[in-house]
């Protein structure tokens, strides 16, 4: 038995001589494309959360240099 498949869905598709199980189950099929644009759309998501994070990650680096040169020249003194 393929993993893909649990041993319901291989009955539904006993009962319904093969036929596609959403049919049975009343679920409507996809569109033809919907889940390439569910993943472009979570892509885009995802490279916005990006931006941010770098964005967030270079000035915590700035203030931890401007603070870390500081120190440097109140012990230089």
């Amino acid at each position: 038995m393929p993993q893909s498949q649990s041993p319901r869905s291989l009955l539904t598709m006993a009962e319904t001589g093969g036929q596609n199980d959403n049919a049975v189950t009343g679920i409507p099929e996809p569109a033809p494309g919907a889940e390439a644009a569910a993943i472009h759309d979570g892509r885009e998501d995802l490279t916005a959360f990006f931006t941010v994070g770098v964005i967030v990650d270079v000035l915590l680096v700035t203030a931890f240099l401007y603070w870390a040169v500081g120190q440097w020249r109140k012990t230089k003194k």
